[in-house]
Parts: C-alpha cells; sequence; structure tokens
C-alpha cells in the first residue's frame, strides 16, 4: 500500500511538467528553431548562374564559326555583407529565444496562480467541513436542551437549515474544485479529468518564506528580447551601408568554335573568356532611404525597451504593495480569530448552560468561519504575489 504522500503533487512538479508537455510553449521553440534556420540561409551564398546559348546562324570567327556558348557567373556583394546579414538572423533568434523564456516563466506564473487557487479552494472545504462537525456538535446541545425544556423547536429546526445550507457549499466547492484541476491539466497538456492530489494544503500555504527582490531589473527576458532586436538593428544599419557600396561579379564564359579552316592552325579551337563585373551605386536615394528606415525603426526599438524597463519596475512596485497589504490583512485575520477563540468557547459554555441563545452561537461560528477562509485566501494572493515577484525579477539564462 502506499501513502497519499507518495502521490503528492508539488508546485515544481506540475510546472516542469508544463514546461514540458505545454503546446504554446512548444509552439515557440519551434518559433525560435525556424529562425535558428534563417542564419544558415542569410550567410549562404547566391547561387552560380549557368546559362547557354546556341546560335541559329553561327557568327564566323578567324578561327572558325562559334556555334554554342556557356557562361558560368557569381555575384559577390561587398566585404562582409554575408556576415552582416549572420548576424542579424543570429539576434533575430536570439530575440526568438528571449520571448520562449519569457513565455516559459509566464506558463510557470500562470500554473503557480492556478494550484494556490486550488490548495486555498481545499482549504476552505475542510473548514467548511469542520462547521458541519460543529454545527453537528451544536445541534446536540440544542437537542439536549429541548429534552430539558430549556431550547424551542424552533431551534433544533434553525441549526438543521445551516447543516442543509453547509452540505450545499461543500458540494459547490467540490465542483469548483474539478473546475481548478481541469485547468491545470489543460495548461500541463494531459486528460483533463486526470486528479492533482496535493497532502496537506494549510500546510504548503503557510509557508510564507520571504524572498530578496531586486526591484531593479536589468536581464529579465523581456527587456533581453528588445536588446537582441536592438543588435539585430545595429547590424542591420551595418548592412544598409555595405549594400550601398559596388557589387562585384566574376564570371566565365565558353565558346564552342567549329573546325572548317583546315589551313590555319587555331582552326576549331574553344574561346574560353574570363569576366569581371561591378555594379556602380550611382543611384543613392534608394540607400539613403534605407538607412533612414533602419535609423527609425532604431529609435523606436530604443522607446521600446525604456517603456519596458518602466513597465517592468511599476509592476514590481505594485506587487511589493500588494505584499504589504496582504501581510497587514493576514495579521488582522490573525488577532480577530485568537479574540473569537475565547469567545467561542464561552458561548458554547453558555448554551450548553442555556444562558444563550442559538442565534448568537451561530452567528459567532458564521463570524469565525468568515475570518478563516479569508485568512486561507490571503494565503493564497501572498504566495501568487510572491511568484508574480519571482517572474517579474527573473533573469536571462542564455
Amino acid at each position: 500500500m502506499f501513502s497519499w504522500s507518495s502521490f503528492s503533487q508539488s508546485l515544481e512538479d506540475l510546472q516542469h511538467r508544463a514546461a514540458e508537455n505545454n503546446l504554446e510553449l512548444k509552439a515557440q521553440f519551434k518559433r525560435f528553431e525556424a529562425q535558428l534556420e534563417d542564419i544558415t540561409e542569410a550567410k549562404s551564398w547566391q547561387d552560380p548562374n549557368l546559362s547557354f546559348g546556341y546560335f541559329i546562324s553561327p557568327i564566323e570567327t578567324r578561327v572558325g564559326p562559334q556555334i554554342a556558348r556557356f557562361s558560368l557567373t557569381q555575384k559577390l556583394p561587398w566585404f562582409g555583407t554575408y556576415k552582416a546579414k549572420g548576424n542579424i538572423a543570429a539576434f533575430r533568434a536570439e530575440a526568438e529565444f528571449e520571448k520562449f523564456q519569457d513565455q516559459k516563466l509566464k506558463l510557470f506564473l500562470n500554473v503557480a496562480q492556478k494550484y494556490y487557487d486550488l490548495l486555498a479552494l481545499r482549504y476552505i472545504t475542510e473548514l467548511e467541513t469542520k462547521q458541519l462537525e460543529i454545527l453537528e456538535n451544536l445541534k446536540a446541545i440544542v437537542e439536549s436542551n429541548y429534552k430539558n425544556n430549556k431550547a424551542r423547536l424552533v431551534d433544533i429546526l434553525r441549526v438543521d437549515l445551516e447543516m442543509d445550507k453547509q452540505l450545499s457549499t461543500i458540494q459547490v466547492l467540490k465542483d469548483q474544485d474539478q473546475a481548478f484541476v481541469t485547468q491545470i491539466n489543460q495548461l500541463i497538456d494531459r486528460q483533463l479529468n486526470t486528479p492533482v492530489h496535493i497532502l496537506n494544503p494549510k500546510q504548503i500555504l503557510e509557508q510564507n518564506e520571504s524572498i530578496e527582490i531586486d526591484s531593479m531589473v536589468r536581464n529579465h527576458p523581456r527587456l533581453e528580447a528588445i536588446r537582441k532586436l536592438k543588435a539585430s538593428n545595429e547590424a542591420e544599419s551595418d548592412l544598409a551601408k555595405k549594400e550601398a557600396m559596388p557589387q562585384f561579379g566574376l564570371g566565365l564564359d565558353y565558346a564552342i568554335i567549329q573546325d572548317r579552316n583546315v589551313q590555319n592552325a587555331e582552326a576549331g579551337q574553344d574561346a574560353i573568356m574570363p569576366m569581371l563585373s561591378v555594379s556602380l551605386p550611382i543611384f543613392g536615394k534608394k540607400n539613403k532611404s534605407r538607412k533612414k528606415a533602419v535609423s527609425l525603426q532604431g529609435e523606436s526599438i530604443e522607446f521600446q525597451l525604456e517603456n519596458e524597463e518602466s513597465r517592468l519596475e511599476t509592476e514590481i512596485q505594485v506587487a511589493l504593495y500588494k505584499q504589504d497589504e496582504l501581510f497587514s490583512l493576514l495579521s488582522l485575520y490573525d488577532k480577530q480569530l485568537l479574540s473569537l477563540k475565547d469567545i467561542l468557547q464561552l458561548s458554547e459554555t453558555a448554551l450548553a448552560n442555556a444562558s444563550m441563545g442559538i442565534e448568537e452561537v451561530l452567528r459567532l461560528q458564521e463570524e469565525r468561519l468568515l475570518y478563516e477562509k479569508q485568512r486561507a485566501k490571503t494565503l493564497a494572493d501572498l504566495q501568487k504575489t510572491d511568484e508574480t515577484l519571482i517572474y517579474l525579477t527573473s533573469n536571462s539564462d542564455l
């Protein structure tokens, strides 16, 4: 027999499974791999051009009629052009990888948020179940008082009504539990009805470890992706300069000469002619326009980077403010529950002595349950805020 603890699934386990199986994350990684292939394409030379011509009316030459010609040419761009193209593709591939890194971190955050929502729900279900047991105990006290003529029948019916409401609440929570499980399984890309076993939700929620946060994020994937695009833009600027330079062409012509003049020693000798061509970049408007476009794109990227840095810092500050607020709420609920503990003990004793009505005892129990549920939600929100801060302050591991 295996214990339930052997089936308990931790957050790290679920995140690891999500990283392996999530379809959206796989799609982003394939985009990165596709971008990698562009590097080889960008650095590859142009294919040489081979042409063949046949003279319907042969051209007479000194050594015989020329009947056909083969031409092989190869274009050569300015020095460093292919390297610049390769750099552009490489930086764009790195930008796609940073997007993949960010998407993976967002996936971890999403799984964590659903996980802690599920923990809070299951903890609240335990509280509601415990509340049902308390109501059963109160009903026994009221029934005993009724037999001794210290309570009314309506008091028993009131407790029964609360118990029915409690059973309905527990059933609703179980339905919500399955909805959260379905959402987690969808992120992990497995059967939607696969159970998510978690041992002792309260203990996990109570684990509030303080984490050190650097409010100045420098290497977050969201920033690194833009920086890679900036580097790609700089390489594109370099490419625009090189493409404004002359381009070279190397070629070789091979002419087939028919042998008809036997009196000439060179009769019928085929002709070979090496060729060199150079482009003349005299129309510079298109090159100037391209350089200006690249420059404007660079300015746009700078604004994007500055805006993203500001957004990250703002999101971190908001999360820190929320964290402080949640700690304050948690402290308040702890104080209220501590005060209610003694009051509830005295109220149950008073109920047994018939010196307090069941209505007041039920109100106090309902108040205690409300504080405990709010505390459970606050614990879950605190954990989710911590996970948000971990995401916002993560650095790229490229």
